[in-house]
């Protein structure tokens, strides 16, 4: 995490000094600890096994490549400019179990161009759409499928 925060530092600082990397190793000191101390936040994703590290750099790759197929339908919505477009809001349910894969699987529709998860209640989501063809297949997504084998295979132990 110390790492993490030293990038960052290093990153927005727009360039890199002596003077700079010592302010940035004391504020990514103090980040740390406040973080670890107060928010109580442990980061054991980075130091989990190797399994469990490419199961997330594999389903991170999918979104970008989802991202990437949702952003050019939108925009063939956008510069077709059809007569009738038909936004939506679809309820669904999930069968995942654990808080933060539905939390992921949220944040990945609405990275998707054209879906907004609007609700999550439990074991339901209520999204957005642009328009209606895009919630076709949203109850049974590849997020949705790909976060329930991370789930099964890595989590439940």
């Amino acid at each position: 995490m110390f790492l993490l925060f030293f990038l960052t530092w290093l990153l927005l600082s727009g360039g890199i000094s002596v003077h700079t990397c010592l302010w940035g190793l004391a504020v990514s000191a103090l980040i740390t600890w406040f973080c670890r101390r107060v928010l109580q936040y442990d980061w054991k994703i980075l130091g989990g096994n190797p399994v469990r590290l490419w199961a997330l750099a594999r389903y991170f790759a999918h979104l970008v490549a989802e991202m990437l197929k949702a952003g050019f339908v939108v925009m063939k919505v956008i510069y077709t400019r059809p007569k009738q477009i038909t936004p939506k809001l679809i309820w669904f349910q999930t069968p995942l179990k654990a808080e933060r894969h539905r939390a992921m699987l949220g944040d990945s529709i609405t990275l998707t161009a054209g879906t907004i998860t609007v609700r999550s209640e439990g074991d339901r989501m209520l999204v957005h759409t642009l328009d209606a063809p895009l919630a076709e297949g949203i109850e049974d997504s590849t997020f949705q499928q790909r976060l329930q084998e991370m789930e099964a295979a890595l989590w439940s132990k």
